[in-house]
């Protein structure tokens, strides 16, 4: 059934890829509570906490990532409630120039398996979907198709709030950052820490007050449709050191509060040589190029 599949591939990108400026939609000047309601002279020790975080990372060695390849399992959640459908991924990612492809692992049985199209019991890299600067794209071994313009909204809205985007702001005039206390985050003690540019579009950053890592990203943008105000999440656990990175081996997003996805990393492995074929959309999953 090929609406429950796109469906399905909508939602597990959304989850997974990563966070780039883009103007698509509304800033978060637009949302009141946006803007921390703190004095600005607490900018100095929020900034002193992010530089503990990005040494606690791996200092040099998280600011020289040149890419990454991952693997792990991945499951979508609907008011809390899990999916049937729980699948391997793969992911292969360079951040110059910018691009990410996310490859589904399936291995699934019963009828999950014939709404699929997949011969049940097999590993698969049935479906890839490939963001390369500010575009997207579903691969098969027929060729590419470019996802739905809200799809790849929604991707670079999380481009754009992910940890490298909001502390590429510090180095921006008028970004204020602003220390607003201590918070409880799945029992643990986090120092919380919000970052605000020009545009007065936030973000905050949880971190962790003993090991100084990041354990959530909150930020709140305006629905395009609904026109209501949306608060996106992800939570950071079970931190583990590869190649002089700290990496969650676990994140899980939220939306308004609700479980939505969930990662779980088996592997990541930083600073690889990665095929260049594999960030070309016009090289169909068989990797062979298509006929002219």
């Amino acid at each position: 059934m090929k609406v429950w599949r796109n469906a399905v591939m909508a939602a597990m990108v959304l989850a997974v890829l990563p966070g780039a400026a883009v103007g698509a939609w509304a800033q978060a000047s637009a949302i009141p509570s946006a803007q921390p309601n703190v004095s600005a002279d607490t900018d100095v020790h929020g900034r002193q906490v992010l530089d503990q975080m990005v040494t606690a990372l791996g200092g040099d060695a998280w600011r020289g990532r040149r890419n990454w390849k991952a693997t792990g399992n991945f499951g979508l959640f609907y008011k809390g409630t899990p999916n049937d459908a729980a699948m391997k991924f793969e992911e292969l990612h360079q951040t110059e120039p910018f691009a990410t492809r996310f490859v589904v692992i399936s291995h699934i049985g019963s009828n999950v398996g014939e709404l699929l199209g997949v011969p049940v019991g097999k590993d698969h890299r049935d479906i890839v979907e490939l963001m390369t600067g500010g575009t997207s794209y579903e691969i098969t071994y027929k060729g590419k198709h470019e996802l739905p313009k809200d799809i790849v909204t929604e991707q670079l809205r999380q481009r754009e709030h992910s940890l490298d985007a909001v502390l590429g702001w510090l180095k921006q005039s008028g970004t204020g950052v602003f220390y607003e206390g201590t918070v409880s985050v799945a029992r643990r003690l986090a120092e919380r820490v919000s970052v605000s540019n020009a545009a007065n579009d936030t973000v905050t950053f949880e971190i962790d007050v003993n090991t100084h890592l990041p354990v959530a990203r909150e930020f709140r943008y305006r629905d395009p449709v609904f026109k209501d105000i949306d608060v996106d999440r992800e939570e950071y656990d079970n931190y583990q050191l590869r190649d002089g990175v700290m990496t969650p081996f676990t994140v899980t997003r939220y939306k308004n509060g609700d479980m939505v996805a969930q990662r779980f990393i088996a592997d990541i492995r930083y600073n690889q040589v990665l095929d260049t074929k594999l960030f070309d959309p016009d090289v169909p999953l068989s990797g062979k190029p298509p006929k002219r």
